[in-house]
């Protein structure tokens, strides 16, 4: 990995290449997920969004209810802050509930966060290499792989926790950060506690690089623990603000087995049915620490933010697999609203192969090229083969027939009969309680503010005709 900072800060053309790369992924990830959202995305709720929004949310904001701590309550082992704001924010500026609406500002924050990753990982690379890192980046972000979060307008909380985690180990990974620095680094790492659960892995990774730092200099001294400090505060707010959910505890691995079968599948991603190719696509991450501890090779500060990507999601994947694993989930696979956290985990292990590659080649090595190249084409064979069945399985059957979602929700509110959802698939289905959609529609709280294919009797709001403008659904 090229540890090098770009020098060009008086030159206007370097000026330009560092933020015409962030621009240019921004506005590929932009329009690759509006594009998604436009041929399949629907304007009907989903799951939690019924309970969370239309029952609890909406109806108090419009009869006053609603209080500051709200935001803050925990939403089963989350706190969302941000999402609510957010779909409070849309919901007032627009006049009613529109999820449509929602997966346009979805689509926004997943581009935003591609942009300054990439931007992040560009650093100090020459031309050619911010080319493909750019490419890269793109690539890992289409959006068919993440499709559940993509179509779900209630899934902001991911792109949330992960904008405000990578911006954190960004501030607070660099061990020459300024004060500023190290204060807009507890800011984020803040808000990605208030964003999802996730954001608690940000100070488990920074512990675990500055263990690494101390065993590699071999000394524990008072810089050590000022620079542990921050890591240790956000640690200490995670645990304070935990939130603990009996009703999920079936959820849990209940045995090792389960437990290792889940967590070496997300280790996979994306071989998901291939749970030892866990072994070689975490090769590379594998070696760089290792090399790292054997002092055969020395590493700057942006080799250090790669391992603390690699290192938060590796967290999140061992997350996931003891909190979901005890279910049926992970039998073959991995649930799509979870590939946002695990794209970060190939992503990074690129980076530690390329780097290895580069010094291995320095060293006169001819082997370390063509199996960085092997390595890679096993990877690309994993993304093409989960987004073929993506594709086949739910994307293009949703493509040919995407309102399907709103005449099963427009037959129920005419009907009042939970029968019109039998024998559905389960992503057609509004909600697997039909009582909670039917409280929703019942509410004259919500009188003229539902969504609009369920009250099309309504003028739209601002937003809505804006978004539906932009997707071409007018």
């Amino acid at each position: 990995m090229n540890t090098a900072r770009p020098s060009g800060d008086g030159d206007p053309a370097r000026g330009r290449e560092v933020w015409l790369l962030p621009a240019a992924v921004f506005g590929l990830v932009l329009a690759a997920q509006l594009l998604l959202v436009a041929r399949a995305g629907t304007d009907i709720p989903f799951l939690d969004q019924w309970d969370v929004e239309g029952r609890l949310a909406y109806p108090a904001w419009r009869d006053g209810t609603w209080q500051v701590r709200d935001f803050f309550q925990p939403h089963n082992e989350h706190r969302i802050l941000w999402t609510r704001l957010l779909n409070l924010a849309l919901f007032t500026a627009n006049g009613q509930w529109d999820p449509l609406v929602q997966l346009a500002a979805g689509a926004l924050l997943r581009a935003a966060g591609a942009a300054g990753l990439a931007g992040l990982l560009a650093r100090g690379a020459g031309g050619a290499g911010r080319s493909l890192v750019a490419a890269g980046v793109v690539l890992a972000y289409l959006p068919q792989l993440a499709w559940q979060n993509a179509l779900w307008g209630f899934q902001s909380s991911v792109y949330f926790v992960l904008g405000f985690s990578l911006a954190a180990l960004a501030l607070l990974g660099d061990p020459a950060r300024s004060w500023r620095r190290q204060a807009a680094g507890l800011a984020a790492g803040i808000a990605a506690l208030l964003a999802m659960g996730a954001g608690a892995f940000v100070p488990v990774a920074l512990l675990g690089l500055r263990g690494l730092q101390a065993v590699v200099q071999r000394r524990f001294d008072w810089a050590w623990w000022r620079a542990t400090g921050p890591a240790l505060g956000l640690l200490a707010l995670a645990w304070a603000w935990r939130a603990e959910v009996p009703a999920h505890a079936a959820l849990r691995a209940a045995t090792v087995g389960q437990f290792g079968n889940a967590f070496a599948r997300a280790l996979a991603w994306p071989h998901t049915w291939q749970p030892a190719a866990a072994l070689v696509l975490n090769l590379p991450l594998g070696l760089a620490v290792t090399a790292r501890l054997a002092g055969w090779r020395r590493a700057g500060a942006d080799e250090d933010f790669v391992l603390l990507l690699g290192g938060w999601a590796v967290l999140a994947a061992g997350a996931m697999a003891w909190t979901r694993g005890g279910g049926h989930e992970f039998d073959v696979g991995v649930p799509s609203r979870y590939a946002d956290f695990l794209v970060l985990l190939p992503i990074a292990n690129t980076a530690c192969a390329v780097g290895l590659a580069r010094s291995a080649a320095a060293r006169g090595s001819r082997l370390a090229p063509p199996v960085a190249w092997a390595w890679g084409a096993f990877l690309f064979a994993g993304w093409l083969g989960l987004s073929a069945q993506a594709l086949r399985g739910l994307i293009l059957p949703r493509m040919r027939d995407r309102d399907a979602p709103v005449r099963l929700a427009v037959a129920f509110q005419r009907s009042d009969d939970a029968g019109v959802f039998a024998g559905q698939p389960l992503m057609l289905v509004p909600h697997p309680q039909p009582a909670s959609v039917r409280v929703v529609l019942a509410d004259p709280r919500m009188r003229g503010a539902l969504p609009p294919s369920l009250q099309p009797g309504q003028p739209l709001g601002p937003l809505s005709l804006a978004v539906r403008a932009l997707l071409g659904r007018q």
